[in-house]
């Protein structure tokens, strides 16, 4: 039997948090037929959210997982406003 062929991942959504405190990406992809992730990034040049606490993720360090597009999509916009409306907390700031 011949393997199928591995895709790469493939970007489902992702969305840039800009406010005064933060500066972050948050990125869903589809990793493999039923399994997305959604993660948290900081694109702040100094780095200065990474390994903090955002909505249950950890920034630049951690990953949720969903089975399908639709858990996928909820999982994030439950980032997407997590990040818009909570402080990062712990980590090195």
């Amino acid at each position: 039997m011949v393997p199928d062929k591995i895709q790469p991942p493939t970007i489902v959504a992702q969305r840039p948090v800009v406010t005064d405190d933060v500066q972050l990406t948050v990125s869903t992809i589809r990793i493999a037929a039923n399994c997305y992730e959604t993660a948290i990034f900081d694109d702040s040049p100094e780095k200065r959210h990474t390994g903090t606490s955002i909505g249950g993720f950890l920034v630049d360090q951690s990953s949720k997982r969903a089975p399908d597009r639709e858990a996928a999509m909820d999982l994030h916009r439950e980032a997407l406003i997590a990040a818009r409306t909570e402080q990062p907390v712990g980590g090195a700031s």
